[in-house]
């Protein structure tokens, strides 16, 4: 999963935004993201990141306080830390709180997953299919959510592709599936408000489903907040369970 996000980042952040990736002590199995014009107040919104598994790699206290020196010299007031399951994981919160970072109460980040197989059939009345970037270059800005700017961006990216529920030609719904080696993950869903509740969504979780089964994959992915209930509930309607949940802490200076 840390190396899908770090493929994402690389196909879909704006430019500007700094990688690094690390595998030996004292930052262990690491990957960092730094963009100071993306300092959002939210966690999923907020490009500058630290992500980890535990004190796999070899994390040491002294290297979850390094990661801070990173954001301080970007001049980022504010981060999170996204901690995976792994090693340790009781001696790693304790040095994230001993740096300063508190975890985010308000929102749980589950991951869930499924083999791939046959998908619940979805119902709808629009027309559901998948789009290339020429099209998306067309229909550009017509469907006004949070995601689709960067929905646009992913257009024509290798290992991506692009659904739409269209409306009397125009997008009311989209969603992506990322092929990463044998695994398939469904990312970026969004509906326009006057249009959902309306199987849009249900039915392109089924038509990437069934292309992910055409491209070789063995295992589906998705991600999303436990305040998305719709979101949570049409996987787990497609079959995905809750394998685990990242916990987010959040670092933001005081001057």
């Amino acid at each position: 999963m840390q190396q899908l996000t770090v493929r994402i980042d690389r196909a879909c952040r704006p430019a500007g935004l700094v990688q690094r990736r690390f595998d030996e002590p004292p930052f262990g199995t690491a990957y960092i993201s730094v963009s100071p014009r993306e300092q959002e107040e939210y966690a999923s919104c907020n490009s500058n990141r630290v992500h980890l598994c535990g004190t796999e790699g070899g994390l040491t206290e002294a290297g979850v306080g390094r990661f801070k020196e990173f954001f301080a010299n970007a001049g980022v007031n504010r981060f999170y830390v996204w901690l995976s399951p792994g090693p340790d994981m009781e001696v790693v919160r304790g040095w994230l709180a001993q740096c300063g970072l508190t975890r985010v109460p308000y929102v749980a980040y589950p991951t869930l997953a499924r083999a791939v197989g046959d998908p619940a059939a979805g119902r709808t009345e629009f027309e559901i299919r998948e789009i290339d970037a020429t099209e998306i270059a067309r229909l550009g800005g017509t469907l006004a959510e949070a995601a689709w700017p960067v929905y646009l961006r992913l257009a024509g990216a290798t290992g991506f592709y692009h659904f739409a529920a269209l409306h009397d030609g125009a997008p009311v719904a989209s969603a992506v599936l990322c092929v990463f080696e044998e695994l398939g993950y469904l990312a970026l869903a969004q509906t326009a408000e006057a249009f959902r509740r309306r199987g849009a969504q249900q039915t392109l979780i089924a038509q990437r489903m069934k292309k992910a089964a055409a491209l070789g994959c063995r295992i589906l992915v998705s991600e999303t907040l436990s305040i998305l209930k719709d979101s949570l509930a049409n996987l787990r309607k497609a079959g995905f369970e809750t394998i685990f949940e990242k916990e987010v802490y959040e670092a933001r200076s005081t001057t």
